[in-house]
């Protein structure tokens, strides 16, 4: 720990600063770079969408070649370990009952994601715009983004603490 935390943390507040500034300048959304190439072909937000997607997978790998956090990644392992398992366990299992091991466990995982993944797109839709987005917007002042933002966490303990426990027993996992 040491001298590493504020360091990181200090770096993390800097970039957040960063790309927050960039999306707020060049009003990225990837809900609107979805919509608006399906809706009327226009490529210009999507090339953000796929220009964000190809530096976090080039990043995240070039971080696991270094040696960084990207170890702990169960992609890059077998098993769980060290630091991601903190993190991992409360995020997919805040009852602490299910063993991260079984196949069940992944299948209900991969259903509980998509579940939350068309719940979080329906809501942005609707809403007309990315979580990043409406974080832009709220910190712009705009009031319904603020309860956007507001909504889409408390909607994310209610999926963690209600819709997912219901969903483990009904797959038995």
């Amino acid at each position: 720990m040491g001298l590493i935390d504020p360091i990181i943390s200090t770096g993390t507040f800097i970039v957040g600063l960063i790309i927050g500034y960039m999306g707020q300048r060049s009003g990225f959304c990837t809900i609107g770079g979805i919509r608006d190439f399906t809706l009327m072909r226009d490529t210009h937000l999507l090339k953000g969408v796929i220009a964000i997607i190809t530096a976090a997978a080039v990043g995240f790998f070039v971080l696991h070649l270094a040696g960084g956090g990207a170890q702990d990644f169960p992609a890059f392992t077998s098993r769980l370990s060290g630091n991601i398992e903190s993190l991992y366990n409360p995020c997919t299992n805040p009852l602490g009952n299910v063993d991260h091991e079984s196949s069940n466990t992944v299948f209900g995982i991969v259903i509980l994601t998509i579940i939350g993944g068309a719940g979080v797109g329906l809501f942005s839709v609707m809403a007309d715009g990315c979580p990043f987005r409406q974080h832009i917007r709220a910190s712009e002042g705009d009031k319904g983004s603020l309860v956007y933002i507001l909504g889409f966490y408390f909607a994310a303990l209610v999926f963690g603490f209600i819709v997912k426990p219901i969903i483990s027993i009904i797959f038995g996992i």
